[in-house]
């Protein structure tokens, strides 16, 4: 199933990306902006260029390089999580991030199917281990070392004032954005249509 995914998404992405690089490069070449030969040299240039970095990166595969163990972790942040999740909203819980080797091979850590090794997220734009009630991490003790490590006392995205606990006041609508960015525009388009299509 993973493999059918991440090929009907590739392809997608293919020929929106080719459709749309063919018809700029036909509509500079009918307005003289560049002759067709250049063009085609440039093309051929940059195809080379592209195939020789997908050979030499792989397949595509998103892991974090990190190879330190995330139980063995020190000085990690210490933030009052629980008393400040109703007014941050978790918002440390909708970011993307590759996975660690650790967090792929221990099992537990959900990764996105069109995204290998990258955290999923639910329909809602967090993590699919976040508890939709209270925001609370359900694999705490297993989470990634991304989640450890990540201090959002000075993250003006969420804070204003950390310590007098003042959000910033565009959280919802950074919240929002984030959230529609990791649907995808399939998801996006959808949310906009009334009927849902």
């Amino acid at each position: 199933m993973f493999d059918h995914s991440l090929m009907s998404e590739t392809a997608r992405q293919a020929l929106a990306g080719s459709a749309a690089a063919l018809a700029l490069a036909q509509l500079l070449v009918e307005h003289g902006v560049i002759d067709e030969e250049s063009f085609a040299e440039r093309r051929a240039a940059i195809a080379a260029g592209l195939r020789e970095e997908a050979e030499s990166d792989g397949p595509g595969l998103f892991l974090d390089r990190g190879d330190e163990d995330k139980y063995g972790l020190t000085g990690l942040p210490e933030i009052n999580c629980s008393e400040r999740v109703h007014l941050c909203k978790a918002a440390c819980c909708t970011f993307r991030f590759p996975l660690a080797r650790q967090d792929v091979e221990e099992g537990v850590v959900q990764w996105d199917l069109g995204r290998p090794y990258v955290n999923r997220q639910d329909v809602t734009g967090y993590c699919a281990h976040s508890d939709p009630d209270t925001r609370a991490c359900r694999i705490y003790e297993q989470r990634p070392a991304t989640c450890r490590v990540f201090d959002c006392r000075q993250d003006e995205r969420i804070w204003t004032d950390f310590d007098a606990m003042v959000v910033n006041p565009e959280l919802e609508q950074n919240l929002a954005a984030l959230r529609a960015a990791s649907r995808g525009p399939d998801a996006r388009r959808a949310q906009a249509s009334p009927r849902g299509d």
